[in-house]
């Protein structure tokens, strides 16, 4: 059984708390058995939990099948985007919820001290000497979220707009592009910015970003039927996954 971070926590603290619990049992017997049964209550609705996660996680994987089969099926029409496109320009999908990151500084840190003497010129008071050495570093650079919007994307463009932000990945620019596991992030790297912008979501009832940019440089590299392509294969991934997670959790 695979535990989430807060389990784990949890799960640690109850191993302190039998342990303790074993090693004073003389002296408290009533103790263990009551972490004994907060310990089996604890361990059945984990695995509950889980359970109920993994088949809600599971099924949405499934969704995501359908909506890529309905992409090909409805000849990639989009109903939900009010959007201007450009000559040639061809609409393929248009998320919401999706969250922009960059990488960016935290700051700096500044180290250092005082390296001197301190002696006294009269009574009652000291005179301090000397100088103060240190110095400040930049913190590393970290992918952190600077806006939250819409994603659209077409044959041409990635286009993130949100209430702060505004960005535009020309398709035929892209220097680099890296997707996270089932495209829940998607890195993109253009050669007229400096920075990679990252995209993200936590909505997993529709497509996700890597998903979405996927079928539109597939389109952009083949055409139409690269797209249909791309996003067949994807929806055979996703159910691939799905069969083969179930018949772990059924043996």
């Amino acid at each position: 059984m695979k535990l989430t971070r807060g389990q784990g926590c949890l799960g640690t603290v109850m191993l302190v708390l039998l342990i303790s619990a074993v090693l004073n049992f003389e002296a408290n017997p009533n103790f263990l058995y009551v972490m004994l049964g907060i310990l089996a209550v604890w361990l059945v609705v984990s695995i509950l939990t889980n359970a109920a996660n993994t088949k809600k996680r599971l099924l949405q994987l499934e969704y995501q099948a359908v909506i890529l089969d309905q992409l090909v099926e409805s000849d990639f029409k989009v109903d939900n985007a009010v959007f201007s496109t450009a000559k040639d320009e061809i609409l393929i999908y248009h998320l919401e919820n999706v969250v922009l990151t960059e990488f960016k500084s935290t700051g700096s840190t500044y180290s250092g001290g005082y390296a001197g003497v301190s002696f006294r010129v009269a009574k009652g008071v000291r005179l301090n000497t000397g100088r103060t050495g240190g110095s400040s570093t930049r913190n590393p650079e970290t992918s952190q979220p600077i806006d939250s919007g819409e994603l659209t994307v077409t044959n041409q463009r990635v286009v993130f707009s949100g209430a702060n932000q505004v960005r535009v990945f020309d398709l035929g620019k892209v220097v680099n592009m890296e997707a996270g596991p089932n495209g829940l992030t998607v890195s993109i790297s253009v050669s007229n910015r400096e920075r990679t912008s990252g995209l993200e979501t936590t909505n997993l009832d529709d497509i996700t970003p890597g998903m979405a940019v996927s079928l539109a440089t597939a389109w952009h590299d083949g055409g139409k039927k690269a797209a249909i392509k791309d996003a067949k294969e994807m929806a055979s991934q996703l159910r691939t996954a799905v069969a083969e997670e179930r018949s772990k959790t059924n043996k």
